[in-house]
């Protein structure tokens, strides 16, 4: 019996040793497991920590940099309105000093009916051609007159088709209130000058909604352009220091209380030149046409002919006035450069380059 009990207790005895060391291999490699799980979790937790921390950081940065982009004028909140005087202007104030009495327009002669016609035939067939050219329809122009001549306006319009919704004849004294009443939901507002027988790039209202000003930037000015006379069909590259064709920018929470930028100094350069003593940028590309003809009063072709100092007036110009430059000759590219301003030209009859 003893023997038989000796050999059960050694047939049990490396069964139970076998079955608690297993208990204790599961228990050692339970603890294992759990230390390694823990280090495997810790790092992936901080590192979500970090880049949530990151994430807020960027979020911050994003929004910062978005309210500064809300800031800028864009087409989205600017309100672009061409300001096209008619006859509102002192005319013998908006001239240079070098302009002599033999050639200055008798006083008052932009009030006469027969400079009226004549002023709105041109607006129709050039300005307002430039207007309807442009790439971008998002903006208003006010054409505006002196209120005594709203009944030669008025008798004049009724000679052609009406015009476009955008497009309207204001009194002098309208003006104001017209420019505020459309000013509602917009930040900024861009004034942007053109006279009434002057055309714009088809391009450059486009442009002005692309462009990014400095924010302490008052004005835009535009140097470099052409001129061109209608009634001998010449083109040329021309140059301004501080020409007409400005655009003044304005937050409409300072127009509304009063803000003005006032560009209208008289000096001997004329009254367009106080743009220049503002904080400006100068728009580098040629987007305006100067236009003369027989009915101009304040400008004259002959004489600007005669300031043809530099050939390249659009790089070389350093402390000129103004410059008459290159007389575009080749047909085809007269016809497209105006073709750009005007949208139709009538085309050119023979394709031999032209002469001076």
């Amino acid at each position: 019996m003893k023997k038989k009990t000796v050999k059960r207790k050694a047939a049990t005895k490396p069964k139970a040793v076998a079955k608690r060391k297993g208990k204790v291999l599961k228990r050692a490699a339970g603890k294992r497991k759990a230390k390694v799980v823990r280090k495997r979790t810790a790092k992936p937790r901080a590192l979500k920590l970090r880049k949530k921390g990151r994430r807020k950081g960027l979020l911050r940065r994003k929004r910062a940099r978005a309210s500064v982009r809300e800031e800028r004028p864009h087409e989205g909140n600017t309100r672009v309105i061409v300001y096209i005087p008619f006859n509102n202007l002192n005319v013998r104030e908006t001239l240079p000093s070098s302009i002599s009495d033999v050639t200055l327009p008798e006083a008052n002669t932009q009030f006469t009916e027969e400079w009226i016609n004549k002023r709105v035939a041109i607006f129709m067939n050039f300005t307002l051609k430039s207007l309807q050219n442009q790439t971008n329809p998002h903006y208003l122009a006010y054409i505006v007159y002196h209120d005594s001549s709203r009944m030669y306006i008025d008798q004049a319009l009724r000679n052609y088709p009406p015009l476009p919704s955008n497009i309207t004849f204001i009194s002098a004294s309208e003006y104001e209130n017209a420019v505020i009443s459309q000013l509602n939901g917009y930040k900024y507002w861009y004034e942007l000058h053109l006279y009434s027988d002057d055309m714009y790039h088809k391009a450059y209202i486009d442009m002005l909604y692309n462009y990014r000003p400095r924010p302490e930037t008052k004005v835009l000015i535009c140097q470099n352009g052409y001129i061109y006379n209608s009634v001998s069909d010449v083109l040329a590259k021309y140059f301004n220091f501080s020409s007409s064709f400005n655009c003044l920018i304005y937050k409409v929470s300072d127009y509304l209380k009063g803000v003005r930028h006032n560009i209208f100094q008289p000096s001997e350069t004329g009254i367009w030149t106080g743009a220049i003593q503002l904080p400006h940028e100068i728009i580098p590309h040629p987007v305006y046409i100067n236009h003369s003809h027989n009915a101009n009063t304040a400008f004259f072709f002959a004489q600007e002919i005669q300031n043809n100092v530099a050939l390249d007036v659009w790089t070389n110009h350093e402390g000129q006035y103004s410059l008459f430059g290159e007389i575009i000759y080749d047909p085809y590219l007269k016809q497209r450069i105006l073709g750009d301003f005007m949208g139709s030209y009538p085309p050119v009859a023979s394709p031999a380059l032209v002469t001076a």
